[in-house]
């Protein structure tokens, strides 16, 4: 169709105005990608550093208040801080130092040092600083104590902050209007119809909505004592101890996504906090959440559970705990059950438990790899008492970065050689501390695995029956999951290994250490074999009581007590939390007290190589050469070696001077003649890395039909005739 005169005129005009438009929306579009570029390049945001501290003591005197306070401030940390570092507390202070005050001062050194810190410490305010944080409420029943956790799950996944139904906090913050709205009310909800008990019917509700419909994280869970009484049995809610109910390590969990329990291992006793559930009922849910956090990754990746089980409140015969088994003895049983469902512990324990801003400083960015200090040169055995001291228990990232500051800059660290045994995985959670360590170790600094390697496990129970749980063997997963951390941290030693009530550890769990533990496995029980491949097994000598302070001589002592006449001797003493200070004078003493015995304290490569070259067999290599040989004929050597390490590398050597290419254990020269007469050696190299040299076989060549010469004289004839043809090729 023609276009008439009066739309030919419109089509111009909108094309000429079309053509006008694309130099603008080119600038609208440079514009854009500007702002773009201007977003990337702005400065960070903000860290709002919170004195919890001066909070704290601002409240009411009132136990309740003020837990209800810091477990809001810490669950809005977590929702704050999970894609950058937005809110850190100020609240755990040790040995007469506040330590969030050291590790964001040692931060504002590094990685955050273009980060503006503002500081504030009233409770509304910070409320008023996060409004996108702060979007609703979770009530928990302070009836079902449990029902607290259960809020933890709901704060990290809908983004509800969690507080107390009927909390004296909601009063004291009604004036400042702060609070959100209530969205989520868990009063009243479990009442034990389905179980027999509120507690387990309130975690199983949680595992149906949540780990079920695969809202949380695959590979993180949270065992965290919940809203119990921290003395129980008495009248009344007491929570004296703030800094061990964890609360604040409750951020990290929050930001990942965690699903939160706490739930008694035992089937044989009911809990103090749940005297009339039926028999076994805690044991039987913590078994359904863990089984349904198998189901959900597909048993792809191992869980590190963060938390331990509070013995010091319920569970175990501690105090007023209420049960008849020891602490150790229900930490035991908890580790069976989660080892056997392809779940490991970050394991914060009572007394260390507090861990504070790992939500901020979990984006502290980590090198791809970090090198130890150079492996120390190979050293001969000698008749010394060799000591390994283990400096743990660092299988917890709340110990870990409550203790370094105390331990780390202590005075006297380097100058004797220490195995820190920090399990390389808890840098997911305390990446800060282990990028500080590294770039301020000493030569006498060296990192090993502690409790049982990447995670604490009892690893029997990663093979076989695993406890009838029904789940495949997860020896390969486990060897996979330590390469991964070891391989980032330059590990290739494990310091401990826990057992439990497992015994001896079986050959082929020995095996899966030896893949990621090459360099030496140090136990707690015992094993198959004390080497396996190149690595040795040693189980330790004692775990050594804390040292007497200014009585180092006592604990000389009981180390000297282990000492026996037989030389070499090897010795590993267990150390938890102590300083490079009290070691170094313990070793004073005893070098002071027992010098007959012929101390060395020990890096752990010098120690477990010295260790292993013990446990072998002597090794002897020697040639098989022909001795005599007529010209023209071929000249055919073999190694002898017993008791070495294979596989192992070869040199052979023709009068001491490397033949090249001769890497085999058999060297043949096809057509002797008389320049290829002289000595002939081999050395070899094992798998660890040990060096023999055989002893030196000297072959005669003599000329067809000639009479060869023996012994010295055959010697003297050879030296003259080389002698001979050498003077001969110079003058040609």
């Amino acid at each position: 169709m023609r276009l008439m005169c009066s739309d030919s005129k419109n089509f111009a005009r909108r094309f000429r105005l079309a053509l006008c438009a694309i130099p603008l929306l080119g600038m609208l579009l440079l514009a854009r990608t500007a702002a773009a570029d201007d977003t990337h390049n702005l400065p960070p945001a903000p860290l709002v550093y919170f004195d919890m501290q001066a909070c704290l003591q601002s409240l009411p005197a009132n136990d309740v208040l003020r837990y209800d306070a810091l477990k809001l401030v810490a669950s809005l940390q977590g929702l704050a801080n999970r894609n950058e570092p937005r809110l850190a507390l100020r609240f755990l202070d040790a040995d007469g130092n506040n330590l969030d005050d050291y590790w964001l001062n040692t931060q504002r050194a590094g990685w955050l040092q273009t980060t503006t810190v503002e500081n504030e410490n009233d409770l509304a305010a910070l409320l008023q600083r996060f409004p996108e944080q702060v979007t609703g409420l979770v009530l928990w029943d302070p009836n079902v104590p449990a029902t607290a956790n259960v809020a933890a799950t709901i704060c990290g996944v809908d983004g509800l902050l969690p507080l107390r139904a009927g909390s004296p906090l909601i009063a004291y913050l009604s004036p400042a209007n702060v609070l959100p709205p209530v969205v989520t009310n868990l009063s009243g909800m479990f009442t034990g119809a389905e179980t027999g008990s509120p507690k387990c019917d309130a975690y199983l509700w949680a595992k149906r909505e949540y780990l079920d419909k695969d809202k949380c994280s695959h590979t993180l869970m949270a065992n965290f004592v919940d809203a119990c009484s921290q003395s129980p049995g008495s009248p009344g809610l007491s929570y004296s101890d703030l800094p061990n109910a964890t609360l604040t390590n409750h951020d990290f969990y929050i930001a990942r996504k965690a699903f939160f329990f706490d739930l008694s291992p035992w089937a044989d006793e009911k809990p103090v906090d749940d005297p009339t559930q039926p028999l076994g009922t805690d044991k039987q849910t913590l078994i359904a959440i863990l089984q349904s956090q198998y189901t959900r990754n597909a048993g792809t990746a191992l869980t590190s559970v963060g938390g331990f089980t509070p013995w010091q409140w319920k569970y175990s015969n501690y105090a007023q705990a209420g049960g008849h088994h020891e602490p150790v003895f229900t930490e035991w049983e908890y580790a069976d059950i989660l080892t056997a469902r392809n779940a490991f512990l970050d394991g914060d324990a009572y007394g260390s438990a507090c861990m504070v801003n790992a939500s901020a400083y979990m984006h502290c960015p980590l090198a791809p790899h970090y090198a130890q200090n150079p492996r120390p040169a190979k050293r001969p055995l000698e008749d010394m008492t060799y000591v390994l001291i283990y400096m743990g228990d660092y299988d917890s990232a709340a110990w870990l970065s409550k203790n370094i500051p105390r331990v780390w800059d202590d005075p006297a660290r380097g100058t004797l050689p220490i195995a820190w045994a920090f399990n390389p995985n808890l840098a997911e959670r305390a990446p800060y501390v282990f990028d500080h360590v590294y770039a301020t170790k000493s030569p006498n600094d060296w990192f090993i695995g502690g409790d049982s390697g990447a995670g604490y496990v009892h690893p029997n129970l990663l093979t076989g029956n695993r406890q009838g749980s029904g789940l495949p063997d997860a020896l390969p997963l486990w060897v996979q999951h330590n390469q991964r951390w070891y391989g980032q941290f330059d590990y290739s030693i494990t310091g401990f290994v826990i057992s439990g009530f497992l015994g001896d550890m079986p050959l082929n769990v020995q095996q899966a250490y030896a893949a990621f533990s090459p360099d030496g496995v140090g136990m707690q029980l015992g094993f198959a074999n004390p080497l396996v491949g190149i690595t040795p097994f040693m189980r330790h000598t004692t775990d050594l009581p804390t040292p007497q302070p200014g009585n180092p001589a006592a604990t000389a002592a009981a180390i000297a007590a282990y000492a026996t006449p037989g030389k070499p001797q090897f010795l590993i003493f267990r150390l938890v939390l102590q300083t490079p200070t009290t070691i170094k004078n313990v070793y004073d003493a005893l070098i002071a007290g027992y010098p007959a015995e012929n101390w060395e304290f020990c890096d752990p490569y010098t120690f477990f190589d010295l260790y292993r070259k013990s446990t072998m067999p002597v090794v002897q290599v020697s040639v098989n050469g022909p001795g005599l040989v007529e010209e023209g004929n071929a000249l055919n050597f073999n190694v002898a070696a017993t008791n070495l390490l294979p596989p192992a590398t070869y040199q052979w050597q023709y009068n001491g001077t490397d033949i090249p290419g001769a890497n085999s254990p058999s060297l043949i020269v096809p057509h002797a003649t008389i320049l290829d007469a002289g000595v002939y050696s081999v050395t070899v190299t094992d798998a660890a890395n040990y060096v023999y040299e055989s002893a030196t076989d000297y072959v005669q060549v003599f000329l067809h039909g000639a009479l060869p010469v023996a012994g010295a004289a055959g010697l003297a004839v050879l030296a003259a005739s080389l002698a001979f043809l050498g003077r001969a090729r110079r003058r040609k």
